[in-house]
């Protein structure tokens, strides 16, 4: 299958980076960066199909700083984001897993990224570059195991076939007996206990009429545990989690549909958590670094928007600069 290029991103500056792909049934393992106010150099380490390691010629100049992103077994590079300008200023490397540190410097006119296409994964790179990297872009390929990436999806129906046949087994209703004083009825109607094990919904709408049932028999068991209901489905005032460096419309959204709407819940999840999240929702989404955001909402919660203000002026898209 033919390559695809994405880019590039750069000035015009230095020689034509050219044939700076791996071999077919290669994947990158590890990426070399040099560098100080702007990216110097950049060298790739691949594994063959056979299991051996090899590495590229690096592109670009000397840097005073060097720095080695390591990919794990199972994991690929599908694409790059930064900042440049008349050269490649900063750069960070993006996986199926996660986002590297970003490295460079932090300035830069023009922010830029380019993500493989679905199923694909970056297998090299072009551009221009002399004593430094002048402009750079991606080289995609295919995944040969790309058709196998959607078969897990497919379990995902059978729960709720396997719910209707042991709605009506006592054991699986048996935590919804405590919960509901007229037993009979929930004898009766164990289909309603069936979606409980597949979805969240209908179990969030449950309690919420037997809380109104519970009030109208004023029997005081009954009124402390539908005043408990209440006041967790209770709407809170959510927070402009725009304010957050890295965090925009489209992320606020999926934020909030995932129950993240106020700094505090911002605040108390970790990077790990919502990477996985961005992760999750798709290749657009997995572009940010959310590391500095429970930091950020933290301060914006405490009221020290100061302190948040001093601490994005040190951030460029979310991101600390890796020098």
């Amino acid at each position: 299958m033919e390559d695809v290029k994405l880019g590039p991103s750069g000035g015009d500056g230095g020689l034509p980076i050219e044939g700076y792909v791996i071999p077919s049934g290669a994947r990158i393992s590890e990426i070399e960066v040099t560098s100080g106010w702007y990216i110097d150099s950049i060298r790739v380490i691949y594994t063959d199909a056979e299991g051996a390691i090899h590495a590229l010629p690096g592109f670009g100049g000397n840097g005073s700083y060097a720095h080695r992103f390591t990919l794990e077994p199972g994991e690929y590079l599908i694409g790059v984001s930064g900042r440049s300008g008349r050269y490649v200023d900063s750069i960070a490397f993006h996986t199926n897993l996660r986002v590297s540190p970003t490295y460079g410097g932090d300035s830069g006119e023009v922010s830029f990224s380019f993500l493989a296409p679905e199923d694909s994964e970056v297998v090299g790179f072009f551009g221009r570059a002399d004593w430094y990297v002048d402009a750079i872009g991606i080289v995609t390929r295919p995944r040969p195991d790309a058709t196998a990436a959607s078969v897990p999806e497919a379990p995902v129906a059978k729960p709720r076939k396997t719910a209707k046949k042991t709605a009506a087994v006592p054991v699986e209703t048996a935590e919804a007996a405590p919960k509901t004083r007229k037993g009979r009825k929930a004898a009766q109607q164990p289909a309603t206990a069936a979606p409980a094990l597949t979805e969240a919904a209908p179990t969030t709408e449950k309690p919420a009429k037997k809380s109104k049932k519970r009030a109208a028999a004023a029997s005081a068991p009954s009124v402390s545990e539908s005043t408990r209901a209440v006041e967790v489905a209770a709407p809170v005032t959510p927070d402009n989690l725009e304010l957050i460096e890295g965090i925009g419309p489209k992320i606020a959204e999926l934020l909030a549909q995932h129950g993240i709407t106020t700094f505090a819940g911002l605040a108390a999840a970790s990077a790990e958590q919502l990477r996985s999240l961005l992760l999750a929702a798709g290749r657009r989404f997995a572009v940010s670094d959310p590391t500095t955001w429970p930091a950020q909402a933290a301060l914006a919660a405490q009221g020290d928007m100061d302190g948040l203000k001093a601490m994005q002026a040190e951030l460029k898209g979310g991101r600390k600069a890796k020098y």
